[in-house]
């Protein structure tokens, strides 16, 4: 039973903030579907993973913006991936949020994920929603990491980032990201 109210907890959450749906990236379809031709740089994944999980059954999230700049402020080249919620309780996955391209002579990136307002969670005593519009995800990355293995996986700590409020819970990033 708990299971079927956070679904429809998700569904109607998700359905709400899926309305203004304009602001999100648009995936280009074609031969190329994750950059234009003239897009130069090297490519790298950005992931996210639930851990240090404190015993929720659920825990979902929705990306709706990845910003990625150099150090100096200059956007890079973006694409956002994931389209669904994401369930952050699954320890072993680590869920494709998006890629990005990074021109050759940065040294070091800033990374910003927005999810969008609201998630949803459910733990052994109820469930309730995750309000996400506290804080974004924020860290900087030396280039020389993400090159190592092509990707940086943010590792969300679930028992130290969703802070109770009342029957909801306030997701204040705390986090490690690996390369």
């Amino acid at each position: 039973m708990k299971k079927l109210m956070l679904s429809v907890l998700g569904a109607v959450v998700l359905g709400f903030v899926g309305c203004g749906g304009e602001s999100r990236t648009r995936e280009a379809r074609g031969p190329r579907p994750d950059f234009p031709e003239e897009a130069q740089g090297q490519r790298f994944e950005l992931r996210l993973k639930g851990v240090n999980n404190p015993g929720y059954a659920s825990a979902l999230v929705q990306v709706r913006r990845i910003s990625v700049t150099t150090v100096e402020g200059e956007a890079l080249p973006v694409r956002l991936k994931s389209r669904q919620a994401m369930e952050l309780t699954q320890s072993e996955h680590s869920h494709l949020m998006g890629f990005f391209l990074v021109p050759e002579g940065v040294d070091r990136v800033k990374v910003e994920v927005e999810f969008d307002d609201f998630g949803g969670y459910e733990e052994a005593s109820g469930w309730g929603v995750i309000d996400t519009r506290v804080a974004p995800l924020r860290f900087e990355a030396p280039v020389t990491y993400l090159a190592e293995r092509g990707h940086a996986v943010v590792h969300l700590d679930l028992g130290q980032s969703l802070q109770a409020q009342g029957e909801s819970k306030l997701l204040l990033p705390s986090l490690d990201v690996r390369y």
